[in-house]
């Protein structure tokens, strides 16, 4: 028994998120393992440029609204967690894509030739 998710929602919705980006994917044109991987570094961009984003324009509303600052910092401050945290999450799902369905059968199910003779 988990003591952090008792009932296993988190983990019924973790397998949700996963199972609708899997069937996305090809979709999307993400055939390989390269094209998973290019993915990975794009959505991390991504998220570094939405922080890159987010920290400036909190710190200038600070500035322009003395009185909101901390409503200011707060919603900065979710909006920047989110961020982050929604790339992270979309990241290691395509990383478990990367391992469950682009991984080459012929390395780990075939058996090696036998030239012992």
């Amino acid at each position: 028994m988990n003591f952090k998710d008792p009932f296993g929602r988190q983990e019924k919705r973790r397998e949700r998120e996963y199972a609708s980006l899997r069937q996305k994917l090809p979709d999307a044109g993400v055939t390989t393992r390269a094209d998973a991987e290019q993915l990975i570094e794009k959505v991390g961009k991504r998220g570094k440029y939405g922080l890159m984003f987010i920290i400036p324009l909190t710190l200038l509303l600070m500035l322009l609204i003395p009185e909101g600052r901390i409503i200011c910092v707060a919603t900065g401050t979710l909006v920047g967690l989110w961020a982050y945290i929604t790339s992270r999450k979309i990241q290691g799902h395509v990383q478990r894509y990367i391992q469950e369905e682009l991984t080459t059968d012929s390395d780990s199910g075939s058996a090696p030739p036998d030239d012992a003779g």
